[in-house]
């Protein structure tokens, strides 16, 4: 009787152990966010990867963030010359602590505060006009303006995540960034994907 005993509180204690998910300490996140940039037809997506650390049964969040974006607007013809497209590059760097408000095993709702730093490469189309000479237009000249910068700043962001399986979640965020020398303040909105190990 002792035996049967032992061995149901051993296949009982075993079948507790298995049930309960292990706070996972650690994360990967891929996603897209939809940022806007100093002019105002530069927006677009900017693809992100992330990397976590959950600490505190996941209530803070230390995250650093890498992401990159190209955009390409064509610009209006002038006395029918194209003065080609304006692309703007940005290479981004992002170290944000976040606290969770929602202290539930599935559910995050995250704010947060951080430092960003943002390489930019632009070439943009800034003025053209037509050059005459006493026999009557010789030509166009156009005027670009090419940019190589490095830009620091703050940021503060908002994010939600579901975690629909114990180690796979879906997210939506907000963030609002500060970069010095960039003369505007980029807005992003974005989703992605995390997996936690």
């Amino acid at each position: 009787m002792h035996r049967y005993l032992f061995l149901l509180g051993g296949l009982l204690l075993s079948s507790s152990l298995a049930a309960q998910t292990p706070i996972r300490k650690a994360s990967v996140r891929l996603g897209v966010d939809l940022t806007s940039l100093e002019a105002p037809d530069a927006v677009g997506p900017r693809y992100v990867g992330r990397l976590a650390l959950h600490l505190k049964q996941d209530r803070f969040v230390i995250a650093a963030e890498g992401g990159y974006m190209h955009l390409i607007r064509a610009n209006e013809l002038f006395n029918d010359v194209d003065p080609g497209p304006d692309r703007r590059e940005r290479y981004t760097a992002d170290l944000t602590l976040l606290y969770d408000l929602l202290p539930q095993p599935r559910h995050a709702l995250r704010l947060g505060a951080g430092v960003s730093v943002w390489a930019q490469r632009d070439d943009t189309y800034r003025a053209a006009r037509a050059l005459f000479s006493p026999t009557g237009l010789q030509g166009i000249a156009i005027d670009r303006q090419q940019r190589l910068a490095l830009n620091s700043g703050l940021h503060a962001a908002a994010e939600y995540e579901w975690l629909f399986t114990p180690r796979w979640g879906a997210d939506f965020r907000l963030r609002v960034v500060e970069l010095n020398g960039a003369g505007a303040t980029s807005m992003m909105a974005g989703a992605g994907i995390s997996h936690r190990f």
